[in-house]
């Protein structure tokens, strides 16, 4: 098995969620794109395009670079930071 190649389709299997999210509330009304809220909604658009692209290749490469020893170690503390926060925010 390409873990690369595995790990690549992984990440980009969510991308027809995401636009079809996005449609889906634009469409229905719950997101609106325009006046004041465009500007700070294209900015925050941007950087959340920018950073999961870096994401995704930083996570492709540790997984074509080495074993998923530390991807797991990465999966486990942002679980239970999650699950931390849960109970600390919630």
């Amino acid at each position: 098995m390409n873990f690369s190649k595995a790990a690549r389709f992984s990440f980009l299997m969510v991308v027809p969620l995401i636009l079809g999210k996005i449609a889906k509330d634009l469409l229905s009304g719950d997101l609106e794109f325009r006046g004041a809220l465009a500007g700070p909604m294209s900015a925050g658009f941007v950087a959340a395009f920018i950073s999961g692209l870096i994401a995704c290749t930083w996570m492709i490469r540790l997984v074509r670079n080495s074993r998923l020893t530390y991807f797991a170690v990465y999966c486990l503390v942002v679980g239970l930071l999650a699950i931390a926060a849960g109970f600390w925010l919630g």
